[in-house]
């Protein structure tokens, strides 16, 4: 009875890897549904939250439109479809170059075109979305149970059982098939007015690419239960069928049921910001950092909007707040920079700068700010100091295409100044 306590006492406080151990030892002599059902909890529950928090929107996800039957048309009507370069993606792109390392363009997965402005800051985006149903992709192993498996469907504990193992084969070992064939089983034996089978459908088909399946599983959830995830997995859907308008139908309905909620209307403007509808996505932004003043992505978007707009001033503000309430990273303390430089606090520049470089992991970011250091150097007059940080921007990423373009302009203009 001590291991028992133990197993549940380490579960309950949510440590799950002392609790997996515990369980590993445990059955190793003996067969005890109880501690199988424990560990593929807390297996199942650490491979949630290393996936992600709640299992987000994700825009133009990688698909072959040739073999796929749901493929949106070629030609969509204007102001009906994400496929299109936005006139916020437009005039990101034309002053990029005094912002490079946090409002530089980024080519999306599927059409290669330049993401709008709402990917400015590496911190308010989406960056580790994992597709959690794949998360796991592991095979069997020693330590997997194995006797809930064939536990009979006149015991009283199958219905709970069944939602354990399809969750953990649908996480952990990553079968989408083998999960909906435990899903069919399920739904055999319990009465079908329960939604979570529905909806644990839809997500398999969500998956396997069938988005017709997907919604009929989905509106017959919604029919059962008015719950916030068939909402945002309906949005998924559409986002990913390419139906802007059909995704912020379904946002208008969540948020008239749910009021006010975060995600939902976090969802809401990211559609408008894909849609180029830039001072909607602004007014839901604005929303969101209402009701959740610690929101990053909102935050963020709306310091990005105020500094595009020529008010440096109160993107700063924004910025500091993000700096406060966040983990310190260099795209904060790079934008810190960026604002100072036109706030003309020249005595916060340099340090904002010399802290971006301190946190800065990747050879990318390093060589945004030494552009941006350039920028700052050129500002003051100082065009050797510009030449040398292009220069060690370049030497540190050779296929910087900004650090290159103005340093063939530095060329020309020096060239030009001798011959005069």
């Amino acid at each position: 009875m001590e291991v028992e306590y133990r197993i549940l006492n380490l579960f309950k406080s949510k440590q799950y890897d002392e609790c997996i151990k515990l369980c590993s030892v445990a059955l190793q002599n003996r067969s005890d549904q109880m501690i199988e059902f424990l560990q593929m909890r807390a297996m199942t529950i650490q491979t949630k939250i290393a996936g992600n928090g709640y299992e987000e929107v994700e825009y133009y996800p990688q698909q072959d439109d040739d073999y796929v039957s749901t493929a949106v048309a070629k030609t969509p009507r204007a102001g009906t479809s994400f496929l299109r370069e936005s006139k916020t993606a437009q005039q990101f792109k034309k002053t990029a170059s005094a912002a490079t390392a946090t409002a530089k363009s980024r080519g999306y997965t599927k059409t290669g075109r330049a993401r709008s402005a709402r990917s400015a800051l590496h911190t308010a985006s989406r960056a580790s979305r994992a597709a959690t149903a794949l998360a796991g992709g592991a095979p069997f192993s020693a330590a997997t149970p194995l006797s809930l498996r064939f536990m009979s469907k006149d015991d009283k504990l199958f219905s709970p059982a069944s939602k354990t193992l399809f969750e953990y084969v649908y996480y952990c070992e990553g079968d989408v098939r083998k999960a909906m064939d435990i899903a069919f089983q399920a739904q055999k034996v319990n009465d079908t007015t329960d939604w979570w089978w529905n909806f644990s459908l839809a997500r398999c088909y969500y998956v396997l690419g069938m988005y017709r399946n997907t919604e009929d599983c989905l509106r017959n959830a919604l029919k059962q239960n008015k719950h916030i995830a068939i909402y945002l997995r309906l949005v998924a859907m559409y986002v990913s069928l390419n139906q802007p308008l059909s995704a912020l139908d379904i946002c208008k309905q969540g948020l008239s049921v749910f009021h006010e909620y975060t995600p939902l209307t976090l969802e809401q403007a990211r559609v408008h910001d894909q849609m180029g509808n830039t001072t909607l996505a602004l007014k839901e932004y604005r929303r969101v950092a209402l009701e959740d003043p610690s929101n990053t992505e909102a935050i963020a978007n709306i310091a990005m909007f105020n500094f595009y707009n020529d008010q440096p001033e109160i993107a700063l503000r924004y910025y500091r707040r993000l700096l406060a309430t966040n983990i310190p990273g260099s795209e904060i303390y790079n934008n810190l920079g960026l604002c100072c430089l036109y706030c003309n606090q020249w005595d916060l520049i340099l340090p904002c700068f010399r802290q971006a470089l301190y946190f800065s992991t990747n050879t990318e970011n390093k060589s945004d700010i030494w552009f941006n250091l350039a920028h700052v150097a050129l500002s003051t007059g100082d065009m050797a100091l510009a030449r040398r940080c292009l220069q060690v921007s370049l030497a540190i990423n050779s296929e910087h295409s900004g650090s290159r373009r103005a340093l063939y302009a530095l060329d020309v203009k020096t060239s030009r100044v001798r011959k005069v």
